[in-house]
């Protein structure tokens, strides 16, 4: 009986490739639940095999209460009653006889130990597999169904690509090689599961790590990369080796690299250009050729305004607004696209704001602000800095220019302090939100609105009556981006 326990142990150990501690376990979960059938079904039964002999040992184990307590026989004993007991931390236990192996149900004990074995084996394969996430892999396509793909990418393991993550337009037949991005592993009421990618943004990454040996030595970095899976990806890449260009780099000689990749992810077009820290830069190296006259940057709002010729601004834009979608997710801000005419439109309505502003701070007068814009004073720093004699010409006298000029410097030197505001209660989603400033943050602390959720609910009006530095445009994109969670 000892040895065909050991002989059990080894033979499912080796067929399974499973640790023996985890079969010795699944036979006392087994042995246990025969023991438990032929004694009383509910009662609590544990086994212990010697690993060395194969040997086992059987015993009960019931709680001790005291008599007045006692209510279950089944799974409590009484102090008066444990004195043929092993006793430790309020358990009794005693050995009781043990069945005989041989007489174990079959299908229970196998029941058990398929059970076992296959968390075992699951348990492998998440641990190795969770360490290639982002990694690709290669399979064979093995079903083919309306959900999803199943490849096999190992013997006897299979992994899935859902509908929703494989290449527009692409058809796979049964037994097809397929390389896919490990996208993450799912725990499923059947166990772990592996699911695959073609539309990750890594496969990408990672075609090029294998296909172009600069990026994998780390010569190249790909900084940031963008995709409209099927249609197009930008890849944005730098070096810090000044002889080596990147872009040729990664495009191949005659584009054999870049093509190889192309050909793996159903011939999506690759634009290859230079990473740089300073988004206009990014923005001119990302759309070359084509020439921009001017850009526009609007911190406040994550916004650049492109200067370019008409006929290049559907160009820009793309089929649908591809390109500045996915110029959008590089660089993270947003863009206007704008002709000659538009752009000095656009350039001159913000000009109007900023006289706006600086007179609504300084509660100038309808007559004081057309002498500011003839004077081109749209800051409070030119104000400033003007003589009192051109100060005079504006606010006609003395005592007037002094009460501005006074009325100026103290709105600059609480913006000053503004940029240094620090608030440790208010909420980190509000305080890393694109685009406010130090100016918003303060006046929302001084208003008590202190999280993301308290902000997206304001309105413009209420934003710009708490804040005289934003403007309603300015107002607008910062709510709107406050709200951007609501839609997700």
């Amino acid at each position: 009986m000892d040895k065909q326990i050991l002989e059990v142990v080894d033979s499912v150990s080796m067929e399974k490739g499973v640790d023996k501690e985890i079969i010795f376990e699944a036979l006392e979960e087994a042995i246990s639940s025969a023991t438990k059938k032929l004694t009383d079904d509910e009662a609590d039964i544990s086994v212990k095999i010697d690993r060395d002999t194969g040997g086992y040992r059987t015993f009960r184990n019931w709680t001790i209460v005291a008599e007045e307590d006692f209510v279950d026989k089944i799974f409590e004993i009484t102090e008066k009653d444990i004195s043929d007991h092993i006793v430790e931390e309020g358990l009794a236990t005693k050995e009781i006889e043990n069945i005989d192996f041989g007489r174990i149900s079959a299908q229970a004990a196998k029941q058990v130990i398929i059970q076992k074995v296959r968390e075992a084996e699951r348990s492998k394969i998440t641990e190795k597999y969770e360490s290639l996430v982002g990694q690709v892999i290669s399979g064979q396509v093995k079903r083919i169904n309306r959900d999803f793909l199943l490849l096999e990418i190992e013997e006897d393991l299979n992994a899935q690509i859902p509908r929703d993550q494989i290449i527009p337009g692409e058809i796979f037949k049964l037994n097809d090689k397929v390389r896919a991005v490990i996208k993450e592993i799912i725990t499923t009421p059947r166990g772990p599961q592996i699911i695959l990618s073609r539309t990750d943004d890594r496969l990408v990454v990672e075609l090029f790590t294998q296909e172009v040996p600069e990026i994998s030595e780390g010569t190249i970095e790909i900084k940031a990369i963008a995709r409209d899976p099927g249609y197009r990806s930008k890849i944005a890449v730098k070096t810090y080796d000044g002889r080596i260009d990147p872009v040729g780099a990664c495009v191949g000689m005659r584009g054999s690299r870049v093509q190889a990749v192309s050909n793996e992810i159903g011939n999506e077009r690759i634009d290859i250009f230079i990473h740089s820290d300073n988004p206009a830069e990014f923005v001119v190296n990302c759309l070359a050729p084509v020439k921009i006259y001017s850009i526009m940057v609007d911190e406040r709002t994550s916004t650049l305004v492109l200067e370019v010729e008409e006929e290049n601004q559907a160009q820009i834009i793309g089929k649908n607004g591809q390109n500045l979608r996915l110029m959008t997710h590089m660089i993270g801000w947003s863009f206007q696209v704008l002709n000659k005419e538009q752009f000095k439109e656009y350039q001159d309505s913000s000009l109007v704001e900023k006289y706006e502003q600086v007179a609504s701070r300084l509660e100038l007068s309808d007559k004081e602000k057309e002498q500011l814009v003839a004077a081109e004073m749209e800051t409070l720093e030119k104000i400033v800095d003007a003589s009192p004699e051109n100060l005079e010409k504006i606010f006609k006298t003395t005592k007037r220019t002094t009460e501005v000029t006074e009325k100026a410097n103290e709105l600059l030197l609480q913006d000053a302090f503004n940029e240094d505001f620090n608030d440790p209660t208010m909420e980190k989603d509000l305080v890393n939100l694109r685009g406010i400033t130090n100016d918003v943050l303060s006046a929302l602390s001084q208003n008590n609105i202190k999280s993301l959720e308290e902000f997206a609910e304001m309105s413009v009006p209420e934003l710009m009556d708490i804040s005289d530095k934003i403007t309603e445009k300015e107002a607008s994109a910062l709510i709107m981006e406050a709200r951007k969670p609501w839609f997700n």
